[in-house]
This record gives structure tokens, C-alpha cells and sequence, in this order.
């Protein structure tokens, strides 16, 4: 059984197949993971640093660099006019990690959609990076990039063969990863961990005999690393699954301690050796949340988002509006990550891709609120129109096609954190529309915390605020009465079929210079009291964390307790 690697923010560190990658701090002393139930204690021993060379991890900057790091950077918002230092890495000369983006700023880029795999993506990809960082991408989300067993990556095989990927070579996929570097973009790989396909049969006709594909033995495993109760029938002898099956390959065991560390790995590996920066998690509910943590915590990624697609609340075939049991279900395995990772908002995507077509009255919640993850939990919050799944060729549940720049519109300009589809730049030819919306969302600060005051939502019409500064308008209603933004105090910025944008005249306040040596408060956590007329619902759907966050954004006077309700 080999030793975990911990990406340590503190070292620069070089891969070697024959050596952990050490850490100058203790790694992870005393992590509690949960599974069927019960908890367990995984304490992993203090390593020596080692005299490794290579490519500096994200926050690590010697003293002498510091100024000229950090030179023309404080706090502009600018973010792609930084110039990357590059670094010795294995005797190549490889561009340093991006500045990581600051907190809620994050711009996502899914990079591929589901035929990507036909074009030698890696190569092509490579060739858009610089029309990516004009439009101002800040992360892009690369595709399952070890071989597998399907074309798309989705059931990979042998994890650290990378040169058996349909989407190019490993010298391929570092220099996709150098240009974005180049243009300050973090990478984030897609995460395939829940299965994983085996590369030979066992005596019983299982597929469960796996091959790691390194010179070593890390990730070589048998049935001994599958779940026992997988309905894959793959014959695994492990514990039982803490999640949903997948169904199409072998489930993972991960209350495995050789599982664990194996896969903590290999995906230290991807960020010291091959230079990924963050992570998407594939089908997350197939493992108890508190397994994405330990993974996070191991390797420190700059960005971690979880993919947990469950069904929506329909009454009589059509979509409930109240949608509350769906978006507490991710916020209960944001929690279950102790808040380490965000979630795609599935909720936000369902209510939006009917209000836009004549039903514009879902987007408020009775709250006041959006009424996606975003009204809830805006912060861990990633919002998209569409993705490789619900969207590209398989068009499981895609937005409206003409409705799509309309998606746009609301969800560049409101809380969470937006994730652009790369298809709908280029196929649907909206890279100018989405660039504008982009830069207005920078120019005006607009973060994934912002304040949002919801005005009016009606069939036709929907109005919001954003942080005092962009007001937005959606709908084929024309006339908005004394909605109308003030000339003197509004000017219009973008308008197209059925939306309209309007920013502010007044110029935003200064930011204070911040220098590296000062001290930096803290993030709050929670915006402040809202001063809003509405009252507040809690309801039973809610969990208590859920309650706890709403209770510090609003007036304890206008919380109204379901039982209260009931008796009025």
C-alpha cells in the first residue's frame, strides 16, 4: 500500500513514481471520513520535505518575488493583465500558475462538449485560448483526460495514461494547460472517481481486475476495491456503496484507505506533474459527500464543483414552483463537503429554461429570492444554461435554443458563480452577446455573493437589481411603468430580443491598495441584514444549516415559522 500524496501549498514539488510527494507540514492529521453511518479516524504520518524541484504550486512565491507578482495586480479586477513568470519544471521551461481569481469572481469555461473527442481537442483547444481570455474566461473545464473504456472519457481505465485519451497526447494536454497559464487561466479536470472500468476479467468473469497505467503499481486493484452491493454485478468484495450505483461500470469502494490514498495520488499527480488546477466531480451522488472533502483537502485545488443531477418536483406533468426540496438536496451535500466544494445549480437551470418561455413569475421565490441554489447557498453556487449532457449532441434537457442568450443575460448578471458553454460561443455564434455580458458583470463587480433585489415577476416580465448598479429587465413586456430606470441615473447598456440591461451613471468607489504584506480581512461570510419588506419562510423542507444561513441575512421580525403559518 503506498503512501497518500498531499498537494502542499507550501512546497514546490516534483512527481517521482518511486517517491511520495512530501509535504513540509503535517497532511491531514486526524480527517474524518463518514461512510454507512459510522466515522472513522484516517491519520497519515508527517513526511519530511524532500529536495524537489519543478513547478511551484499555486500560493507559493519565494520572498524575492513577491513584488514582482504582485506588481500592478491589487485589486484591479483585471484579471488577465497579469504576466506569468515562468519556472524550470523537469528541465522544460513551463509558464507559473495563474493569480487565483478572488473570492466569488470565477468565470467558468466548459471547454468541450460531448464530440469534442472527433478534433484532436487538446491541439484545437490550445488555438482558441487567447479568444477565451478576451472574452474573460478565468477557469476552463477540460474533459476526463486518462483513457477509457467509452471515447468521451466517462469510463476511464487506466488513470495515469494519459497518452491513451481520444482527446490528444499528454505532451499534448501540457501545452493546452501552458497556453492557458500563459493567459492566466486556471484548468480544471472532470474528476471520474465514483467507477471505474476494468482492464481484465477475474476467474468469475468479473470486470474487476484494474491496471493503474504507471510504471508502478499504484492503481492496480481487484475486486477488493468495488463496492459488494454495486448493480453492475461486478463481483467486488469491498464494503457497501455510500451513494446511488452508477449502473455502467464497477463502483468504487472509497471507505478504502488504498482507494483513498491511491486516488489522492494520482490526482496530486495531475496538479504537480501535468499542472491541473482545480476539479469538477463527476457524479458525485454515487459517494457520500464527505469523500469529495478528503479529496479536496488533499489537494488543495483552486476551484472544486460536484455534479448532482437529481430530478425536479413536478405536479400533474408540470414543474412545481416550489422547488425547495430540490435545492436543499445540494445544499446538504455542500454541507456534507463541509463547504469545501460547490455544486452545479440543476435548480436554477430547470426553473430558468421555463420561465423564459412566457413564464417569467418563477423566477421569485416567496422569499423575495432567486428561487435556485443561488437564493440559498450563492456562494457554492455554479450556474449554466446548458452542458455536454443536457445540451451538445445528446440534448437530454437543453435550454430553449432561441431562448439561450436570454439564459445569458440572467445568469451573467446575477449571484453564483456562471459557467459559459463552449458550444454556445462559437455554434450558436453569441461570443460578442456573452463577452459584453462578461465584461459588464467585471466592470460592476458583480461576484457570486452580490445583492440581488427581485422587483417584479410576473408572466411576462421580470425586473432585478444587482448590487444597486445593473438593473435587468426579461420579458416581452414593454411597458414597465415606474420600473423604468431614471435617464439621469441609468444608462441603457444592452438590449436584444426580450431583455434589456441597464447600468448605473454613478462611478463605483475606489478599492484600496491592499500590499502583500497587510493584513486582508476576511471574506463575510453573509451579506447584511436585508432591509426588505417581504417576509421570510422557513420551511420544513429546509435543513437546519439552511436555516441558519437565511436567519443571518434577515431581520429575526420578519421570519415567519411554518407553524405560526399554519395557525393564521
Amino acid at each position: 500500500m503506498s503512501l497518500p500524496l498531499v498537494f502542499s501549498p507550501t512546497t514546490n514539488a516534483s512527481w517521482n513514481v518511486k517517491r511520495p510527494l512530501w509535504s513540509r507540514e503535517s497532511a491531514l492529521t486526524g480527517v474524518k471520513v463518514l461512510y454507512n453511518g459510522k466515522s472513522s479516524q484516517t491519520n497519515v504520518v508527517q513526511y519530511k520535505r524532500s529536495r524537489a524541484h519543478g513547478r511551484r504550486p499555486v500560493t507559493a512565491h519565494a520572498d524575492g518575488e513577491k513584488d514582482k507578482l504582485n506588481a500592478g495586480s491589487s485589486h484591479n479586477h483585471e484579471r488577465h493583465h497579469h504576466v506569468v513568470r515562468p519556472e524550470v519544471h523537469g528541465f522544460r521551461m513551463r509558464p507559473g500558475r495563474p493569480i487565483i481569481q478572488g473570492p466569488d469572481q470565477n468565470v467558468i469555461l466548459q471547454g468541450f462538449n460531448w464530440e469534442s473527442w472527433k478534433h484532436k481537442w487538446w491541439a484545437t483547444l490550445t488555438t482558441k485560448v487567447e479568444d477565451l481570455c478576451s472574452v474573460g474566461i478565468t477557469d476552463v473545464w477540460l474533459p476526463p483526460p486518462s483513457q477509457s473504456v467509452d471515447r468521451q472519457g466517462y469510463l476511464p481505465s487506466q488513470l495515469y495514461d494519459l497518452d491513451g485519451s481520444e482527446y490528444g497526447t499528454a505532451a499534448q494536454l501540457k501545452e493546452l494547460i501552458d497556453e492557458c497559464h500563459r493567459h492566466n487561466i486556471c484548468c480544471v479536470a472532470d474528476i471520474v472517481i465514483n467507477h471505474r472500468s476494468g482492464i481484465n476479467q477475474d476467474s468469475k468473469g468479473h470486470w474487476n481486475v484494474f491496471k493503474g497505467g504507471n510504471r508502478d503499481r499504484r492503481l492496480d486493484w481487484g475486486p477488493w476495491a468495488v463496492v459488494d452491493d454495486d448493480v453492475y454485478d461486478s463481483g467486488g468484495k469491498g464494503n457497501h456503496d455510500t451513494g446511488e450505483s452508477y449502473g455502467a461500470a464497477p463502483d468504487l469502494d472509497h471507505t478504502n484507505k488504498q482507494v483513498q490514498d491511491e486516488l489522492t495520488d494520482w490526482m496530486n499527480w495531475l496538479r504537480a506533474e501535468i499542472g491541473f488546477d482545480g476539479w469538477r466531480f463527476d457524479f458525485v451522488k454515487g459517494y457520500h459527500p464527505s469523500f469529495t472533502k478528503l479529496y479536496i483537502d488533499r489537494t488543495k485545488p483552486t476551484l472544486a464543483v460536484g455534479e448532482l443531477w437529481t430530478s425536479m418536483d413536478y405536479f400533474d406533468g408540470q414543474l412545481s414552483w416550489d422547488q425547495n426540496r430540490h435545492r436543499q438536496v445540494l445544499c446538504n451535500w455542500i454541507d456534507g463537503t463541509g463547504g469545501t466544494c460547490c455544486a452545479f445549480d440543476f435548480t436554477t437551470k430547470g426553473i430558468l429554461q421555463r420561465a423564459v418561455e412566457g413564464e417569467l413569475w418563477r423566477l421569485r421565490d416567496d422569499n423575495n429570492k432567486p428561487p435556485g441554489l443561488i437564493g440559498w447557498y450563492p456562494q457554492r453556487a455554479v450556474t449554466f444554461i446548458d452542458n455536454h449532457d443536457t445540451g451538445s449532441t445528446q440534448r437530454h434537457w437543453n435550454f430553449p435554443d432561441a431562448r439561450v442568450l436570454m439564459g445569458y443575460v440572467y445568469i451573467l448578471t446575477h449571484p453564483g458563480i456562471p459557467c459559459i458553454f463552449i458550444d454556445h460561443l462559437y455554434e450558436f455564434k453569441l461570443k460578442e452577446e456573452i463577452k459584453k455580458l462578461v465584461l459588464l458583470r467585471k466592470r460592476n463587480r458583480i461576484n457570486a455573493r452580490s445583492k440581488i433585489c427581485i422587483l417584479k415577476a410576473e408572466a411576462d416580465i421580470y425586473v432585478a437589481r444587482i448590487e444597486d448598479r445593473v438593473i435587468v429587465k426579461l420579458g416581452a413586456r414593454m411597458e414597465m411603468g415606474g420600473l423604468l430606470p431614471n435617464k439621469k441615473e441609468w444608462s441603457m447598456y444592452m438590449a436584444g430580443r426580450d431583455f434589456a440591461i441597464w447600468e448605473t451613471t454613478r462611478a463605483l468607489p475606489v478599492v484600496p491598495e491592499v500590499h502583500q504584506e497587510e493584513h486582508i480581512p476576511p471574506v463575510q461570510k453573509f451579506a447584511e441584514k436585508s432591509v426588505s419588506s417581504h417576509p421570510v419562510h422557513l420551511t420544513s423542507k429546509m435543513s437546519e444549516e439552511t436555516k441558519k444561513r437565511i436567519l443571518k441575512e434577515v431581520s429575526h421580525d420578519r421570519v415567519v415559522d411554518p407553524v405560526e403559518e399554519e395557525g393564521m
